[in-house]
C-alpha cells in the first residue's frame, strides 16, 4: 500500500449494507426478555454470532438475524439474497466434499441445508439427530467441523452445562454416529467467564458459541463468556490433538477481550482463514440500548505465539489495513489514523431534548445526538481544534423512531464538508446527496485533505425515521510543530 493511500482500509463495527432487523423485536419470535428501558418495545437492527466462510478469495458472512454478505476485497460488503435469510440464531457454515452445509439454533426443527453453491440455492436435508433419532437436548450455537481427513464433528452448547461434541455421519452430516461428550463447561476459577460486567458473580456463566479452528496438528476449540450483554464479553479457547479431546485450558486466556469504546464485549464468533495465509477472528459486539441482543460484528486479526497460543491483540474501532496487506498482521495492524473528532465541541442546527450534539462524538455506542423534529435542515459541525490530514470518516446512524410498519429503514442522503481554517471556505469532502443504499453504518476512505473543521449536512432520511447520529468520527494525522517549538 503507498504511503498516505488509505482506500484499503476497514474499520468496526463492519458497515454492511441492507442491515438486518433485531430479530427478537419481530411481534412472532419477541419472548418479553431482555428488553432494557423500563422493559419498553422498540424496533432495532441486530447482527451477531458471525459464521465465516473463505472460499474462492473471498468471504462469505452469515450473522445471526439475516444471511449473507460477500466480500472480495475483504473490506466493502456485498449483500447476496439467498433462499434463504433468517434460519435462527448463530447460522454455522461448513464446506464439505464440494458441498456447502448450512443450519443454526433451532432447538424445535434444528433442519441442515444443502448448496453446491455458498449463496444457494438451499434445500432441506432434514434435522440435526443424535443416534436415537431425536434433536440433541440444548442444541443452540451449533458448529460444523470438516476435519482434513473427510471425519465431520458436530460442537454445541449455550449456557453453564457444557459445550459438548460428536462426530457426524460424513455422508449425510445432520446425522450423529457416536454420543455427544463433554468438553468443557464453565469454570469459576477462570476469572473473565464469571457473570456480570465487572465478572461479578462467580456462581453462574453463559458459555456459549463454540467455534472449531485446526493449525497444523492442533485443534483450537474457541468459545465465549459470560454473556452477550456485557462489556465482559470475551472468547477463549481449549486445545487438543484430537477433535473431541481431551481439551486443555489454554494458556492465554482469553483470546480476546475489550470493555471500553466503540467495539465492547467482542465475543461470539469464529476463526477463519483470510488472504495470503492470513488468520481472522470475526466477532459480536455491543450496542444494547434497546435490548440485550441489539449487537453489531466487527473483525480484527487472529495469530499465534511462539507457544502456540491463539491470539487476537483486541478489538478494534479505528481504521485498519484491509487484509491480505501485510504477512503478519496479527503483530499489529493499524492504519496509522487517529479520531480527531472524539470527545472536543460539537455543535449542532438543534438538538432534541435529552438528545445534545456532544453525543455524537462521544465515543459511545449507547448515546446519540438528535436533531428536532422540526428542523429542516439539519448539520452537525465538529471544530478539530487543530489542523490534520484526514482520510477516512465513520458514521453509524441512530434512527430514533425506527418502526419496520410505520418509519422502515432506509438509506440517508447527506454530505460531508470541511475546511482548512477558522472562518475558510467550506468544500465538500463526501458527496452522498443520490445515496441510494442502506448503510446503518458507513465507512468512507478518501484521499487525506488538510481540515480543520468538519461538517455533516444530511440532505434526506426514511419518512418519519428522525434524524440521529451515534457516531460521527473523523481520522486523520495530525501536524508537527515547527523545529524548536517546543524542548
Amino acid at each position: 500500500m503507498k504511503q498516505k493511500d488509505f482506500s484499503l482500509t476497514y474499520c468496526n463495527p463492519i458497515p454492511l449494507p441492507d442491515y438486518p432487523r433485531g430479530r427478537l423485536c419481530r411481534p412472532e419470535l419477541d419472548s418479553g426478555s431482555g428488553w432494557l428501558n423500563n422493559g419498553a418495545w422498540h424496533d432495532f437492527r441486530e447482527t451477531a454470532d458471525p459464521s465465516v466462510l473463505y472460499h474462492d478469495n473471498k468471504w462469505f458472512l452469515y450473522p445471526s438475524a439475516g444471511m449473507a454478505w460477500v466480500s472480495e476485497d475483504f473490506v466493502t460488503w456485498k449483500h447476496v439474497k439467498m433462499n434463504l435469510y433468517d434460519i435462527g440464531y448463530a447460522p454455522t457454515i461448513m464446506k464439505h466434499r464440494g458441498l456447502f452445509y448450512l443450519n443454526a439454533s433451532d432447538s424445535a426443527k434444528s433442519i441442515m441445508y444443502v448448496s453446491k453453491s455458498p449463496v444457494g440455492p438451499w434445500r432441506e436435508i432434514g434435522p440435526v439427530t443424535g443416534l436415537d433419532g431425536k434433536i440433541p437436548p440444548g442444541y443452540w450455537d451449533p458448529m460444523f467441523f470438516s476435519d482434513d481427513d473427510g471425519r465431520v464433528y458436530l460442537y454445541y452448547g449455550c449456557g453453564g452445562p457444557a459445550i459438548k461434541g460428536l462426530e457426524m455421519d460424513p455422508d449425510k452430516p445432520n446425522l450423529a454416529i457416536s454420543e455427544p461428550k463433554k468438553m468443557f463447561s464453565y469454570n469459576p476459577e477462570h476469572e473473565w467467564e464469571r457473570f456480570g460486567e465487572f465478572n461479578q458473580d462467580p456462581s453462574r456463566s453463559w458459555v456459549e458459541g463454540a467455534w472449531m479452528f485446526k493449525n497444523k496438528d492442533t485443534y483450537y476449540l474457541t468459545y465465549c463468556a459470560p454473556g452477550t450483554q456485557f462489556s465482559t464479553y470475551g472468547m477463549g479457547c481449549y486445545v487438543s490433538k484430537s477433535p473431541l479431546g481431551p481439551f486443555k485450558y489454554q494458556k492465554l486466556n482469553p483470546i480476546l477481550s475489550r470493555t471500553d469504546g466503540l467495539v465492547r464485549g467482542p465475543g461470539h464468533g469464529c476463526i477463519v482463514r483470510g488472504p495470503n495465509k492470513t488468520i481472522w477472528a470475526f466477532y459480536t459486539c455491543l450496542r444494547c440500548y434497546y435490548h440485550a441482543f441489539e449487537r453489531r460484528i466487527g473483525f480484527d486479526p487472529a495469530g499465534f505465539d511462539s507457544e502456540g497460543n491463539l491470539f487476537v491483540r483486541t478489538a478494534t474501532d479505528i481504521p485498519q489495513l484491509a487484509p491480505g496487506i501485510l504477512r503478519n498482521p496479527q503483530n499489529g495492524n493499524d492504519a496509522g489514523l487517529k479520531p480527531v473528532s472524539i470527545c472536543i465541541p460539537a455543535k449542532a442546527s438543534s438538538e432534541a431534548p435529552g438528545r445534545p450534539s456532544s453525543y455524537a462524538n462521544d465515543y459511545s455506542m449507547r448515546t446519540w445526538w438528535e436533531a428536532d423534529k422540526k428542523d429542516s435542515n439539519p448539520w452537525l459541525e465538529i471544530g478539530l481544534g487543530a489542523t490534520f490530514a484526514i482520510s477516512s470518516l465513520r458514521i453509524i446512524w441512530a434512527e430514533p423512531n425506527l418502526d419496520y410498519k410505520l418509519a422502515p429503514p432506509g438509506p440517508f442522503k447527506f454530505k460531508v464538508d470541511y475546511r482548512e481554517s477558522d472562518g475558510g471556505k467550506w468544500k465538500t469532502l463526501v458527496d452522498k446527496s443520490r445515496n441510494t443504499i442502506d448503510m446503518h453504518i458507513d465507512y468512507i476512505a478518501f484521499s487525506p485533505k488538510k481540515a480543520k473543521d468538519v461538517r455533516l449536512i444530511i440532505l434526506g432520511a426514511p419518512k418519519n425515521i428522525g434524524i440521529g447520529v451515534v457516531d460521527f468520527s473523523v481520522f486523520g494525522v495530525g501536524e508537527m510543530p515547527a523545529a524548536g517549538k517546543y524542548g
